[in-house]
């Protein structure tokens, strides 16, 4: 009799800052900083994919591929850098306030004081790098945080 094979949820890192960030091309050392315990989570849109994704994976039904691609996006092949067999979900809300002020951060609907400081951290940027990565065409941010660890906020 064979096991049976699971299903696996595929999520891939980005090697290279996107076009139109001020680091854009450079190195993001992700892969780097995951495996280091340095990067403890990842921050996505699209809360309800990834809430029923991260239930399979923790019932035992699915696995989270964690990739990167070998070359040009979308047009190479994935190279797994990481298998994941529970996955946390957090609600997110990122609300720039301004130029002077720090972005507000809401985890499953409670002020994060400092929010902003510690997700970049735990995402492996710098804090203007990161809030590049997510605030610098918007005003705010709704999605999920998809934790590789045990920690929550």
């Amino acid at each position: 009799m064979t096991a049976e094979k699971k299903k696996v949820a595929i999520l891939t890192l980005s090697q290279q800052y996107q076009k139109g960030h001020p680091k854009e091309g450079q190195p993001t050392e992700f892969v780097e900083k995951l495996k280091a315990g340095v990067k403890l989570h990842t921050i996505r849109s699209n809360y309800d994919l990834w809430a029923k994704r991260a239930e399979q994976i923790n019932a035992g039904k699915m696995e989270l591929s964690i990739r990167v691609w070998s070359g040009k996006p979308y047009r190479s092949q994935q190279i797994e850098v990481a298998r994941l067999t529970k996955l946390g979900v957090q609600r997110v809300c990122i609300t720039r306030m301004g130029a002077e002020h720090e972005p507000a951060v809401e985890v499953d609907g409670r002020l994060i004081d400092q929010g902003a400081a510690i997700l970049s951290k735990h995402d492996g940027l710098s804090y203007w790098d990161w809030h590049d990565w997510f605030l610098k065409s918007t005003i705010q941010f709704e999605g999920v945080i998809l934790q590789f660890t045990d920690m929550r906020y």
